[in-house]
């Protein structure tokens, strides 16, 4: 929640957030401090399509678990959300897309040349989804949550 806090305090006029889902705990946090805070921002979590177990659960209406999890962003490896995070998504975020790895990896490279970032692949989701067009930014500011630097280098080294 405290992250959700420091959004609307340093872009209260946001008008797009996205944040990297794993097990839902992150997004669940900023989402309901967003809202409570009156933010009008667009709240779309971002999960690779080999680690969704958001969109599989908000489909199936229930958390479920995944059978398999096949991702580079292993940060975002949960192989299930609980109810808690699944009910605080359903009531505060207004979208979830997925991201294939290597939509992911085009992001890291980017963050990597140009804003001289370095984030580990789980952090670069939300803005591959960007990138990708899974979501439009539509005027106003957007925020994309980075998160993490635990890129293993020798793994950096073959995905670049």
């Amino acid at each position: 929640g405290t992250v959700g806090v420091e959004i609307h305090e340093d872009v209260p006029d946001a008008s797009l957030v996205l944040v990297p889902i794993g097990g839902g705990g992150l997004i669940g946090g900023i989402a309901m401090a967003l809202r409570e805070l009156g933010s009008r921002a667009r709240i779309v979590g971002v999960e690779p399509t080999g680690s969704n177990a958001m969109r599989a659960a908000l489909a199936a209406g229930r958390p479920v678990t995944l059978a398999r999890i096949d991702s580079i962003a292993d940060g975002l490896g949960a192989p299930a959300v609980s109810d808690r995070t699944l009910d605080l998504v359903r009531r505060y975020v207004d979208d979830v897309v997925e991201v294939t790895d290597a939509e992911i990896m085009q992001a890291l490279r980017m963050l990597l040349e140009r804003a001289k970032l370095l984030v580990e692949p789980a952090g670069a989701a939300g803005l591959a989804a960007l990138m990708a067009g899974r979501v439009q930014a539509s005027g106003g500011s957007v925020v994309v949550l980075l998160s993490g630097g635990n890129a293993d280098l020798d793994r950096l080294k073959g995905w670049l």
